[in-house]
This record gives C-alpha cells, structure tokens and sequence, in this order.
C-alpha cells in the first residue's frame, strides 16, 4: 500500500511539472485556486491552510495565557503554582481550539476541499471530530514518544507531520466532496 501511494504521489508531482513546462507559471500557479488541482498541490494548500490555523490558535491561546488564564510565571510577582498554569493552559487551549477549527473548516472549504458530501451540520461534526481525536492523539502521544527517548521538537514534529496527512485524507474521503 505504502508502495502504491508513493508511486501517487511521484506520478502526481510528474504531472504536476509536465504542466509547468507546457502551460506555464500562470497556469500552474492558477491550481491555487481551482479545487480541481492535483493531488499534491491540494495538500501543499492544506498545508497552508494549516499554518493559518496554527498561527490563529497559537495567538488566541497566547492572548489568553496573558491575561484572561494567566499560565507564564512573570505574569505573577513570584511565579504561578504548577497547577494553576496547567489549568490555565488547558482552558486557554479548549477556547482557542474550537475557535481554531471554525476559522480551519471555513479555510479548507474556500480553498481546499469541495463541500457537499453531507449537509453542512453533518459535515462541520465530522470536520470538528476528525480534529478534536487529532489534537487528543497529539495531546497523549507526544509524552509517550519523549519518555522513549524522542527529544521533544522531534516528537512535536513528527506529530504534526503524522496529524496533517491524517486529517487530510480524512477529510479528503469523509468529510468532502472533493
């Protein structure tokens, strides 16, 4: 299997620059916003798509670590207890999350996937439960990998990598049309 979809992915990035060479940079660069793009180039754009979201959950989770849930030790004359920054943390993370996944799921459907597979509601539940076992798999491995030995960007990393293809061909085959 893993065989079959890397001779994919290579056709695919074949095709890709064979449409380069023959019909231009304007063209190929027009796959940006066609739903219609090869394969590659519609994960290249999720992939964008994902940086957006990270960027937006990382500022929300930032602003409310800062003031609202404060969970940084020089936000406080003496520092903050352990637990207290835990469950600031936490709560920073669960209001940035669902935010995150609206702002992920209107991204994905302007520019990535075709939506109608299911009825709006039924596709946003699927979208949302894709991301939330994502994010819950990356909150519970990423300590599995570090205590054998992973040196943690490394886990962080490979998790992310591992959750974006994931939840790509998820949503490719579930969640979407297209």
């Amino acid at each position: 299997m893993i065989v079959r979809i890397t001779k994919g992915i290579f056709s695919d990035i074949k095709s890709v620059l064979q449409h380069f060479k023959s019909e231009g940079f304007r063209s190929t660069l027009a796959w940006l916003h066609s739903k219609e793009a090869p394969v590659t180039f519609q994960f290249a754009k999720y992939g964008l798509c994902g940086v957006a979201t990270t960027v937006l959950h990382l500022g929300i989770f930032t602003l409310l670590s800062h003031t609202v849930f404060p969970a940084h030790d020089y936000l406080a004359e003496g520092g903050l207890a352990d637990s207290l920054k835990e469950r600031n943390a936490i709560l920073s993370n669960l209001i940035a999350f669902p935010l995150s996944n609206i702002f992920a799921y209107y991204l994905n459907t302007w520019f990535v996937f075709t939506p109608g597979r299911h009825s709006w509601w039924r596709e946003f539940l699927l979208f949302t439960i894709i991301s939330f076992v994502s994010f819950g798999a990356g909150l519970l491995s990423g300590p599995i990998l570090i205590s054998r030995g992973l040196n943690p960007w490394f886990a962080q990393v490979a998790l992310m990598v591992t959750s974006a293809i994931v939840n790509f061909v998820c949503r490719k085959f579930l969640v979407f049309l297209k």
